[in-house]
């Protein structure tokens, strides 16, 4: 068996990955995995103590995204993006360290950094899922279907087929303009299927949205995780992310094979 890595990222801050990562780390701990949650940080990042990291019931640590390669002034363009994105030394540390945390056999969920080499081709290929989460208002959906169009399109031109996922944050009362919005836009970047096979509501799965009582009580340390409800919202979205990747996976391997 190898590690299961899931990757929470996108391009902009403050989309809510670190909390999407975390739910997701607490739902599959529910599922009795071996689990980590590793926030993933760069050089002349702001370290700070997040209450996630001190209450979550879960094995949780930081680690470094590695510098970028020091590389000669003359080379292209391409070839720089190229060799960068084929820069796998985060991914090896990660499952060094991961490996010797919670063994072999186990789920990894990485709240990858905005930083620009963050989503790299290595990064993405190793992967077995990838989520990005998407808030409600425009600005929001807009970066996450930017995201996941990049993310897509890094698949196809590698050849290296990840289950990706948009992971949508909002309230009840929210989620079917949230949906509306989504659907809209992704159909808009990519009207003939070519990088997100079959419906928009096919790569979607709901976050558990925390209420600001919630979020409050987090923020002041309290073990919020022991709620009932939010643990069998946690277990149900981590199964959610299961079927999802799933059905994900089946459609770009029909769609691979339709070429």
């Amino acid at each position: 068996m190898v590690l299961r890595i899931y990757l929470v990222g996108g391009f902009n801050g403050g989309s809510g990955r670190t909390l999407t990562a975390a739910l997701l780390a607490y739902g599959l701990h529910l599922q009795a995995h071996p689990t980590m949650l590793v926030r993933q940080t760069y050089e002349g990042s702001v370290s700070t103590i997040d209450p996630i990291e001190t209450t979550l019931p879960l094995p949780c640590c930081d680690l470094m995204l590695p510098a970028p390669y020091q590389l000669p002034a003359d080379l292209t363009a391409g070839l720089v993006t190229t060799i960068h994105g084929a820069d796998a030394r985060f991914t090896m540390a990660l499952m060094e360290r991961a490996t010797a945390e919670i063994g072999s056999d186990g789920d990894v969920v990485v709240d990858l950094c905005c930083h620009e080499r963050a989503l790299n081709a290595a990064a993405i290929r190793d992967a077995a899922v990838i989520l990005v989460p998407a808030r409600a208002s425009v600005p929001e959906i807009d970066w996450a279907v930017r995201s996941i169009s990049y993310i897509r399109d890094t698949q196809r031109y590698r050849n290296t087929p990840v289950a990706t996922l948009l992971a949508t944050i909002a309230p009840e009362s929210e989620r079917v303009r949230q949906m509306a919005l989504l659907g809209g836009m992704l159909r808009d970047c990519d009207p003939e299927r070519d990088l997100i096979p079959g419906e928009p509501a096919d790569i979607v799965v709901d976050v558990p949205f925390l209420d600001a009582a919630s979020l409050t009580a987090l923020l002041d340390e309290r073990p919020i995780w022991r709620d009932p409800q939010l643990i069998e919202r946690c277990r149900a979205f981590a199964a959610a992310v299961a079927v999802r990747a799933d059905r994900c996976m089946t459609m770009l391997t029909e769609d691979a094979d339709d070429l």
